[in-house]
């Protein structure tokens, strides 16, 4: 393979860009050659894609978690740059002129792909992949919708439901609900914390496609308002419920009535539930295996006359 066709190997692929002003702030923040290398590889593996089996992503998220220049969501498995963002702001001052100029220009002309990409950096504190900027542009000539809301679109999806959704189908849902412009979208956003779409959230966790049926929201209904649980203890039961052989919403509703009984309304209680059980198993085994011969003498039912429960 010559050089030529190397090169041309390598590009193919996408390639990473760093802003050169990032480059430029090197010594003020702090950073290290290694520290851009691993700044680098987070950008390639994409925001929210830091997976815990991928040992680079992690010695990258915790060296430059360590630092203080990024937030880590092991949880979640994501990255966020808003830290070094801060640090940037601090060393230029709180209001850089070109950003009060940007941020002007926003304001009184429509966005542009350029000026999309970085004003939803600027506003989310994060650095978009390659893979977000192709599903911005396939948004944009799939519904043809404008930059300014494919905006609004992308802010709040990442802010409120990228754990639920692919970016690709939230905005397939955004179009089939008749979203053309910022209006139409933000009477769309204003129904998406709803009991229809709260509903269909727990559809797609437990790997069902379709719309809920009426009886499966108003089993949402009851377990919202009647039993007080909030939509994250909703789904910390479809956790529980997609090891069982059937995951339904009537084994997530024995589950929440389980919990409704036994006072578990928040993450912090149903840990400490899950703890306390996990510790009566261990004591229950280990009493059993001392006492067992004894207790299984004690229930013996050799010459006792148990004629009174045949009934």
């Amino acid at each position: 393979m010559s050089k030529q066709n190397i090169t041309a190997w390598f590009f193919e692929g996408g390639s990473i860009s760093i802003p050169s002003r990032l480059l430029g702030m090197m010594e003020p923040l702090g950073l290290t050659f290694e520290d851009m290398g691993k700044i680098m590889y987070l950008l390639y593996c994409g925001t929210n894609q830091i997976k815990n089996t991928d040992r680079y992503a992690v010695e990258a998220a915790r060296s430059l978690h360590s630092k203080g220049l990024i937030h880590w969501f092991t949880d979640t498995e994501t990255v966020d740059f808003s830290p070094m963002f801060d640090k940037i702001g601090a060393s230029l001052g709180e209001q850089p002129q070109y950003l009060a100029e940007d941020t002007e220009s926003y304001s009184t002309t429509e966005l542009n792909y350029a000026q999309l990409v970085k004003k939803l950096e600027q506003t989310l504190g994060l650095f978009l992949t390659l893979r977000d900027k192709q599903n911005i542009q396939e948004a944009v000539q799939r519904y043809n919708w404008s930059y300014d809301l494919v905006y609004e679109i992308y802010v709040k999806y990442y802010r409120d439901h990228r754990k639920e959704y692919e970016f690709g189908f939230f905005c397939k849902m955004a179009y089939g609900a008749q979203v053309r412009d910022k209006k139409s979208f933000l009477e769309y956003a204003e129904g998406l914390d709803t009991v229809s779409y709260k509903t269909t959230s727990v559809l797609r966790k437990l790997g069902q496609k379709g719309v809920p049926t009426e009886p499966q929201k108003e089993l949402y209904r009851k377990w919202a308002y009647e039993w007080k649980f909030s939509h994250e203890m909703v789904l910390l039961a479809v956790d529980e419920t997609v090891s069982a052989q059937n995951p339904s919403f009537k084994y997530i509703d024995a589950v929440l009535k389980e919990w409704a009984e036994k006072g578990i309304t928040t993450p912090e209680t149903l840990a400490m539930e899950k703890q306390r059980q996990e510790k009566g198993k261990g004591g229950s085994h280990i009493a059993v295996k001392k006492t067992g011969a004894a207790v299984t003498q004690k229930f013996k039912p050799e010459g006792r006359d148990l004629s009174f429960l045949e009934k």
